[in-house]
């Protein structure tokens, strides 16, 4: 009964949220929650729903989404838009019974991980602000989630690169997760898949710029350099501050990275806990260095912590802890203001230098084991000649 209460008390809080939605109504029930609340409900999927109308009366969604009701413009892959007409997400009826669905599939999803990898860390990030507030929103993000967790699952098998894919068309960073296919090896499916990644971000180059300038993340709720650099931009530090924490983070990475390397904890692993994590962590760190993203996307940290609990590593457990402490930014500075932000950033920036080290360290032993195999079978091969 023990090893079951995590998911059961899961199971009580998605029915005490569902139950206060419908008696007190949606902005009241997430604002007591400390997640910041859009009306109507679902806010980041009308992005889609705006498109659509805002293309219907002859404009460009990306300049003028005349369809937003908070005046947004579009910024995710127009592949979306497609989806969009084809469920007739125009109609605000089917719009609300899809995102529910949408929702109420994440949801369950949740459930199916917390009850096969039962633990209060996992039942933490799953009711963390950054997953509510993605709950709230309807974002996107959660369909890419549950899109990916069947890579991580079907791993190292050949089509476990279509999800990853089919997630890089809809919204583009899901292509980190090809990362995975390299530490397992698979290196003539990571071929395919790399190719196939070129055409889409080739048939989606002149929408990246647009992309990125529209989406609009700041300092606070995110995650990533990006943030970083406007964090010391807002608060109008020196330059040689940034350089210097920068430098800083790289130096951790490269420690963190020697120190796996040189331990026992690099080792060729499969099954289901290990490969979620590389796909969790590859997204992560990929999106960290690379791109702008919302606290929402945190969401990926939860494939990792299934794995964390096995206790891989000395520092498994404090990384339990930092990934939980990372998705509550919205709680934390609504507790403790200012210095919540602070003990948030820092949390992000360790679960970053740990991730990176340990998938650096794990890049490194893939490839000294496939070449050792490589001159094993040069050998093999030589003296079955030679006799």
């Amino acid at each position: 009964m023990l090893r079951r209460t995590p998911f059961l008390l899961y199971l009580v809080t998605v029915i005490a949220i569902v139950s206060s939605i419908s008696s007190i109504g949606w902005v009241r029930t997430w604002s007591s929650l400390t997640v910041p609340s859009l009306y109507p409900p679902f806010g980041d999927m009308r992005i889609i729903q705006a498109a659509i109308i805002s293309l219907e009366r002859g404009y460009d969604p990306r300049i003028s989404n005349v369809g937003d009701p908070w005046g947004r413009a579009f910024n995710i892959p127009t592949p979306w838009i497609a989806v969009g007409k084809a469920l007739n997400l125009k109609n605000e009826g089917r719009f609300i019974v899809i995102a529910t669905a949408m929702t109420l599939f994440f949801v369950g999803i949740c459930a199916y991980l917390l009850f096969r990898f039962p633990s209060f860390g996992l039942l933490g990030s799953l009711v963390s602000t950054s997953t509510l507030v993605g709950v709230e929103r309807g974002n996107v993000d959660l369909i890419l989630f549950c899109l990916l967790l069947p890579a991580g699952l079907w791993l190292p098998k050949f089509w476990s690169q279509i999800p990853i894919l089919v997630g890089t068309l809809l919204k583009l960073y899901p292509v980190f997760a090809l990362a995975a296919l390299y530490i397992q090896q698979q290196y003539r499916t990571l071929a395919v898949s790399i190719i196939s990644a070129a055409g889409i971000f080739v048939c989606l180059w002149s929408e990246l710029s647009s992309i990125q300038s529209t989406t609009p993340v700041g300092c606070y709720f995110a995650y990533g350099i990006s943030p970083i650099v406007k964090c010391f931009l807002f608060l109008g530090l020196p330059t040689w501050a940034l350089v210097t924490t920068i430098t800083a983070i790289v130096a951790m990475v490269l420690v963190s990275a020697y120190s796996f390397s040189r331990s026992d904890a690099v080792q060729p692993q499969h099954g289901a806990v290990f490969n979620l994590m590389l796909v969790g962590s590859s997204i992560y760190v990929g999106t960290f260095v690379l791109t702008t993203n919302f606290d929402y996307r945190l969401i990926f940290l939860i494939f990792c912590i299934p794995f964390l609990y096995t206790r891989p590593f000395p520092l498994a457990t404090v990384c339990i802890v930092a990934i939980v402490v990372a998705m509550n930014e919205t709680l934390l500075m609504h507790w403790f203001d200012l210095s919540g932000h602070v003990v948030v950033e820092l949390a992000k920036i360790a679960v970053f230098v740990v991730l990176s080290g340990y998938l650096s360290a794990l890049a490194l032993k893939s490839r000294r084991d496939a070449m050792g195999s490589s001159e094993a079978r040069i050998l093999e091969h030589h003296f079955a000649h030679s006799r």
